[in-house]
């Protein structure tokens, strides 16, 4: 069994596809910022350096500073996801939970969630923080894949030809805009990538030029950051989590794999030679053992093993997947808002152990990042208790880290 004790094992026995709420929404890394490219609010990356609501608007140095060692040095930013709120589903969200307060809640509203790690003090209380951003009725920025988005267009004779495989924020659907989960026309989702239209054969070379303008994109230097400070980032592209006609990459076995079945005959072996003999299991293999005994880790892998690449998961209200068991419920440890007791925090969203590899170029077993899931738990109101001069305030949410176990 699985030593992590942050949470524990609840209703994960439900068939995968069974799950008749709003979907569950996943980011996916796309491609390194580039040297050239601004990147704004509007964008949702991992590493890098956190771009703030206004540049004259920033946290205050507490919200900034890593609650077990009390400095600021080796906070590293893990992910930065515009999440604006769709005020239809937040009054869903609230109903379920006693809640009827929408008085914090616009669409206009720009919102941003800002992760940090302390990489001198996992696995230590507060090392990992959350910060809300809110600006009130901001203005529309371009951001850094509309940007892309035009470049690529420019290369593009026919200027209605609108497919970019990596924008987040024209016509794919986005969980961290308002309403991931309805089209501006409010037909059922869904999530769907560029339309195209039954092109006519002679306009393939237009999408040639996509090819190539990718290809350009992707050849340009990538945005260079001190490692001292920031992890290298990467621009992320969300999708609908789907199971249908995919099987999972841990379920499947190599082609050229071939089973000896004399080597399975225990027929010559009785019980008690087994208990005067049991196998020695490698320290690596035993860990492993303990997992592949905890049904809630099995359930995570099988989830995850549909797709495989996730950073991060997002499901406003709903449920974490949780990485392993653990004896605590996180409906007892996730407190209501100190700044607004009368409200409670619902889960946002989880950030995925995939990001770890693509953070740290090297991965380390001695140095590296050590959790199996970071969960972040926010106010059902999103309620700010101040705003500075720019329309601009920030606060802390709650987060509840599993961390990969060393027994």
């Amino acid at each position: 069994m699985s030593k992590i004790e942050e949470f524990a094992g609840s209703d994960f026995e439900e068939d995968l596809t069974s799950n008749n709420g709003p979907p569950v929404f996943l980011a996916l890394v796309d491609a390194p910022v580039k040297e050239n490219e601004e990147v704004t609010v509007e964008d949702s990356f991992i590493g890098g350096k956190p771009v703030w609501l206004d540049e004259n608007s920033v946290p205050n140095d507490e919200l900034l500073k890593c609650g077990a060692c009390k400095t600021k040095e080796n906070m590293k930013l893990l992910v930065q996801a515009f999440s604006p709120l769709d005020t239809e589903q937040v009054e869903e969200v609230q109903g379920k939970n006693g809640v009827d307060n929408l008085n914090y809640v616009s669409e206009d509203d720009e919102r941003v969630l800002y992760v940090f790690l302390c990489t001198k003090c996992q696995r230590k209380a507060n090392s990992v923080r959350c910060i809300r951003g809110v600006k009130k009725n901001s203005t529309k920025k371009t951001s850094a894949s509309q940007q892309i988005s035009q470049k690529m267009e420019s290369l593009v004779v026919d200027k209605d030809f609108k497919i970019n495989p990596f924008d987040i924020s024209s016509d794919k659907v986005n969980p961290f805009e308002a309403n991931p989960f309805q089209k501006a026309d409010n037909t059922p989702n869904p999530f769907a990538v560029a339309q195209i239209q039954n092109k006519p054969a002679q306009e393939k070379p237009k999408d040639t030029s996509l090819k190539v303008a990718r290809k350009l994109h992707d050849s340009q230097q990538d945005k260079p950051f001190d490692e001292a400070e920031a992890f290298k980032s990467y621009l992320l592209y969300v999708e609908e989590e789907s199971f249908k006609n995919k099987k999972p990459d841990h379920l499947k076995l190599p082609e050229n794999l071939k089973i000896d079945k004399s080597a399975l005959d225990l027929s010559g072996e009785t019980e008690a030679d087994l208990d005067k003999n049991p196998i020695k299991l490698d320290p690596r293999t035993e860990k492993l053992s303990k997992f592949l005994d905890d049904d809630v880790f099995q359930k995570f892998q099988e989830v995850v093993g549909y797709n495989p690449n996730q950073v991060l998961r997002y499901e406003f209200g709903g449920k974490p997947l949780l990485y392993a068991q653990s004896k605590v419920s996180f409906e007892k440890i996730v407190s209501n808002p100190a700044y607004n007791p009368s409200s409670k925090r619902v889960f946002e969203m989880q950030l995925m152990p995939k990001m770890i590899l693509d953070l740290e170029e090297n991965v380390s077993l001695v140095d590296g990042m050590e959790w199996g899931t970071i969960l972040v738990f926010t106010d059902i109101e999103n309620y700010t208790p101040k705003f500075d001069e720019n329309g601009v305030g920030y606060v802390e949410e709650i987060v509840k880290v599993q961390w990969e176990s060393r027994e």
